[in-house]
């Protein structure tokens, strides 16, 4: 990539808002010591407002039972608005547009003062994009202009926005035009768009994708916090939190670059990459299976819930957050999940006979219920399965510390009711698949003070 193309990459993601602070002051730098980046700053705002603002203009009308009210404006605590720029913004404009810009980044240079407000400039199509092949869990879908929509079933066609799911058992599958399909699972955030050239922003959690080849010089994008993804047509699975992204390539090759540095690798098949600040992004295969697995919580893992370190009277935990389904609004859980396959570890295989060994706390007694997300090998999503439905799970008496241990037989695991319509598709059991995460959650009516110390995953049954 020439230097023309990283500044543009460069003043795109901050007018996303999605600039470290190191990186805003690079971008700083760049404005006050050279003229002509100014000025090429300025045209890739002015050609960003057009297009965006022309592309929204002839933005079909989405039916109002699928909305929740809003308004033009977004209300941000302390009474801020947020907004969109005029459809007919000029030159002018934009060369304003760039004054305020530097203005900011001068303040936030010499005072530390940060703006609440960002503008978010859209470039979205006017006619479907994708439909969706598969849904499950709670989900949030952010329409083109800025509409929250409620109807959300297999086969709807979408045009662009940005998908969240918002629980560690959602799960959400798209297939574009041409017949590439992408999924994301768990809590995870994904903004995807088609304007002759496939864009997607991971903005966290897990996605996978199956693409097919794609046109000469238009490979598909996929942009996270700390790299961006160059595909043509692959089969791949991507990690992305704030700190750091994972990359495993089943077939095909995929070129990654890291932002921070701007260093570039191609991965090829069977292999992967992690890319993090300061790390190598030299290809390694990926690793052989293990069918033995052991949470490592002293450090933080992501998920969902609260990352606790350890003190002197307990161990490291993640504690649970409370959970209101999107779906099921009189239900409150409190919810933690736990990633598996993921930063630098072998992927994990179920075997037949295994069992899991969860050890927390909790306030008092409570049911403690356990789910699992699965793979197959090419790294396609499986399913979700439930290990607290065939047998009623016994109530976890606590200990004197309020400590409870819960046992989990994968005999006894059966498919998670959310998927049920998608069996067909998806495996019926989980023998032999790969462990992507797990979640677990008490179903109390109130906090439940659920923690987990630590999850363990043993080949054969406990005797």
């Amino acid at each position: 990539m020439n230097t023309n193309q990283a500044r543009d990459e460069l003043f795109e993601r901050h007018l996303q808002g999605e600039l470290s602070d190191v990186e805003k002051e690079h971008v700083a730098e760049l404005l006050d010591s050279d003229a002509a980046t100014r000025q090429q700053f300025v045209e890739l705002a002015q050609w960003d407002t057009e297009l965006g603002e022309t592309i929204r203009e002839h933005a079909e009308p989405v039916d109002n039972k699928d909305l929740l009210p809003s308004s033009k404006g977004t209300r941000e605590p302390g009474g801020k608005n947020t907004f969109l720029l005029s459809p007919f913004a000029t030159f002018t404009t934009a060369t304003i547009l760039f004054i305020l810009f530097s203005s900011f980044l001068y303040l936030q240079r010499r005072t530390g003062f940060a703006p609440k407000e960002k503008i978010v400039l859209l470039q979205t199509a006017s006619s479907p994009i994708a439909t969706i092949t598969g849904l499950k869990g709670s989900l949030l879908w952010t329409g083109n202009q800025g509409e929250v929509v409620l109807d959300m079933h297999v086969g709807r066609e979408l045009t662009g926005g940005t998908i969240e799911g918002l629980a560690p058992d959602s799960w959400f599958e798209l297939q574009f035009r041409d017949g590439s399909i992408v999924t994301i699972s768990g809590t995870s955030m994904l903004t995807f768009a088609d304007v002759g050239q496939k864009k997607l922003r991971l903005k966290q959690g897990a996605f996978t994708a199956d693409v097919v080849p794609q046109p000469v010089g238009k490979p598909m994008i996929i942009q996270t916090p700390s790299t961006v993804i160059e595909v043509v047509g692959t089969r791949f699975e991507v990690e992305a939190l704030q700190a750091f992204t994972t990359v495993n390539v089943r077939e095909g090759n995929v070129r990654l670059k890291h932002l921070v540095d701007g260093n570039a690798v191609d991965i090829p098949a069977d292999y992967r990459v992690i890319a993090e600040a300061g790390g190598d992004l030299s290809p390694m295969p990926l690793p052989a299976a293990e069918n033995y697995w052991k949470s490592q919580l002293d450090v933080q893992t992501g998920g969902f819930g609260k990352w606790l370190p350890a003190t002197k009277k307990r161990p490291a935990a993640q504690k649970s957050l409370p959970l209101v389904p999107v779906n099921n609004p009189n239900v409150s859980l409190s919810l933690l999940s736990i990633p598996v396959s993921g930063r630098s570890g072998p992927p994990v295989v179920l075997t037949p006979h295994a069992t899991f060994r969860v050890r927390g706390r909790l306030h008092d007694s409570a049911q403690v219920h356990f789910g699992i997300a699965v793979s197959y090998d090419n790294g396609e999503f499986a399913g979700m399965f439930r290990g607290d439905l065939l047998k009623k799970q016994p109530v976890s008496v606590i200990a004197e510390e309020k400590e409870f241990e819960a046992v989990y037989q994968l005999s006894d695991f059966t498919v998670d009711p959310c998927v049920r319509e998608k069996q067909d598709s998806l495996a019926r059991t989980p023998d032999g698949l790969y462990l992507d995460r797990l979640w677990i959650f008490t179903d109390t009516g109130r906090s439940s003070g659920l923690m987990v110390h630590e999850v363990e995953l043993i080949p054969g049954e406990i005797r």
